[in-house]
């Protein structure tokens, strides 16, 4: 989404507008962190163009909430309809860390829903849930899907 104007764009579109704009800009790192993160030297950066919007030339950004930031309001009451409607809760690959996700957890909880966790590593309700499966969800999910 455009910080400036708000528009969105489709993921896909983004992708071929980046390879586009950085048609040299091959990075391979052997290391993947968790979140997806790699490890790219100053000087490869340096030659990077981001994308910008195609409306105003903002700055764009994904339509996510970044460590720090607020949810808006808007997800968080339709998180909690949906709560509220459903009789289970399934977290799925969140260490819960942040407190906004694992404020999801407790509000399920004090509804007397089912929660269960699908995380390869800990995470902050682990000791609360009846149902912990530590392993990576794109090797479980395709066998329950």
């Amino acid at each position: 989404m455009c910080l400036g104007c708000k528009s969105n764009y489709d993921r896909g579109y983004i992708q071929e507008k980046l390879k586009d704009t950085n048609p040299n800009f091959k990075e391979d790192s052997g290391i993947i962190r968790p979140d997806g993160d790699v490890e790219i030297s100053t000087e490869r950066l340096s030659e990077f163009l981001p994308p910008t919007c195609d409306n105003c030339g903002g700055i764009l950004k994904p339509d996510i909430v970044f460590f720090g930031d607020n949810v808006p309001r808007p997800r968080v009451n339709l998180v909690n309809e949906n709560l509220l409607e459903g009789d289970s809760l399934l977290i799925l690959g969140s260490s819960l860390t942040v407190f906004s996700a694992y404020r999801i957890v407790l509000k399920a909880l004090e509804t007397n829903k089912n929660v269960a966790i699908v995380n390869i590593g800990p995470t902050r309700a682990d000791e609360l849930v009846k149902l912990k499966i530590r392993v990576r969800c794109g090797e479980i999910l395709p066998l329950i899907c």
